[in-house]
């Protein structure tokens, strides 16, 4: 019975370097949203339209399916100053679906602003209503 006491003290001592460790390894297991969100506020934040444009994914639901001609219509009304303000300042949400789809969202006003993955990266994939 004396080597209980080693066996629990090397399993409470490999279990705390895992947890330790834990931060460093999620951070190298990033999904790259980190850095499109940093270039999506940053387009967004210049008025940069042409740029904001190319990181949605088109046809894209705002009011309707609109295509990437249609973008000034998206860009009145889903980009007002004061959304781009609180844009600015927004920490999007992640939510991961049962079969695994990690999808992200921010909130401004009424606007749920949703962003998911794809072939070509991450893209802002429609606009909901936050009642």
């Amino acid at each position: 019975m004396n080597w209980i006491g080693p066996v629990i003290g090397g399993a409470l001592f490999v279990a705390g370097l895992l947890t330790s460790a834990g931060p460093g390894l999620a951070a190298g297991s990033d999904d790259g949203f980190a850095t499109f969100w940093t270039q999506f506020k940053a387009a967004v934040g210049k008025s940069d339209q042409k740029a904001v444009s190319d990181m949605i994914k088109y046809p894209v639901l705002y009011q309707d399916l609109r295509r990437a001609a249609e973008f000034p219509v998206i860009w009145k009304g889903a980009f007002r100053p004061a959304h781009r303000a609180c844009l600015a300042k927004q920490k999007p949400v992640k939510d991961t679906s049962p079969k695994g789809v990690v999808t992200y969202s921010a909130f401004c006003d009424s606007i749920i602003y949703s962003f998911a993955k794809d072939e070509s990266g991450w893209k802002l994939t429609d606009f909901g209503v936050d009642d």
